[in-house]
């Protein structure tokens, strides 16, 4: 029985020995996916034609701790097969909800991904990369993210600017290699890349470590191997209920990160607040509405 961290559910359905009414529970799972990996224990039993107890011991017997975790599998098992957002909405075909129902639907699972994504983090290496972006006489920290995480990656940067000077917003287009020209060892690259990598993002990446600079990924719970052998990776779940992935733990990693910054030298936070707001004031920024 293959029962290793990277045998995927269906792997270990198929190549492990089963009794009937396992046989049974396992066809239910096997011949109604996608949609079985949404069913609750008690509804795949029905369909099977055994007990809730039965689809629980199954799990245990294929090596995982309870069926819920066994269906977390199935799920993420899904999310990397309906990689795209148009075959995620092909497989949604046929749900409609009303407006609340989502609305709840949506915060629950949100309020999920930011929980689960905090089991993921690794604590260690959120403080030494903390203290690798304080040093900010240390090197210059680039920002990067494609496609859709260029929003998280901006955002992180607009705010890291405030708090050390030399962070540079990478621009993903085919000035990239102008932009990285001046990448050397003590450098930061910080990526963003969340599901379905792009060849520009693989590219920066390789490019970084090649020049000797530290590189740091923010990515989902499968990442390509390239991107999972950098100096560090942090995993968020990106779960969402539409067919759009959700950005939450992404987010809410940057806030600890920048919080972090702040508390490790907060008198450099405050003039350099003090000094953007009097910019600000200067270019006649604001909208004064008194």
């Amino acid at each position: 029985m293959n029962t290793s961290a990277e045998a995927t559910p269906e792997i270990r359905l198929r190549t492990t020995p089963l009794t009937p009414s396992e046989d049974r529970i396992a066809s239910v799972i096997l011949d109604g996916y996608p949609e079985s990996a949404l069913l609750t224990a008690q509804a795949i039993a029905g369909k099977a034609g055994t007990s809730p107890a039965t689809v629980s011991r199954l799990a245990t017997k294929l090596g995982y701790q309870d069926f819920a975790e066994m269906q977390d599998d199935l799920r993420h098992a899904l999310r990397a097969q309906l990689s795209s957002p148009s075959k995620r909405l092909l497989a949604q075909s046929g749900q409609s909800k009303r407006a609340g129902a989502l609305l709840e639907q949506v915060f629950d699972l949100e309020v999920s991904n930011l929980r689960r994504t905090m089991e993921l983090t690794d604590r260690g290496k959120f403080e030494e990369l903390a203290e690798c972006l304080g040093q900010s006489r240390r090197g210059r920290v680039y920002v990067a993210g494609s496609k859709k995480a260029s929003a998280v990656a901006r955002y992180f940067a607009v705010q890291l600017i405030q708090l050390r000077p030399r962070v540079q917003l990478l621009r993903m287009d085919d000035t990239l290699a102008d932009q990285l020209l001046d990448l050397v060892p003590g450098d930061v690259v910080v990526v963003f890349e969340p599901r379905r990598a792009t060849k520009h993002t693989v590219k920066l990446v390789e490019a970084a470590r090649l020049s000797g600079a530290t590189v740091a990924v923010f990515t989902d719970e499968r990442p390509p191997a390239v991107l999972a052998e950098s100096d560090f990776v942090f995993p968020t779940t990106v779960d969402g209920v539409s067919m759009f992935d959700s950005y939450a733990g992404l987010f809410a990693l940057c806030a600890a990160i920048l919080a972090a910054l702040i508390g490790r030298n907060p008198k450099e936070a405050r003039l350099r607040a003090e000094r953007l707001e009097s910019l600000n004031l200067d270019l006649d920024i604001w909208l004064d509405e008194r």
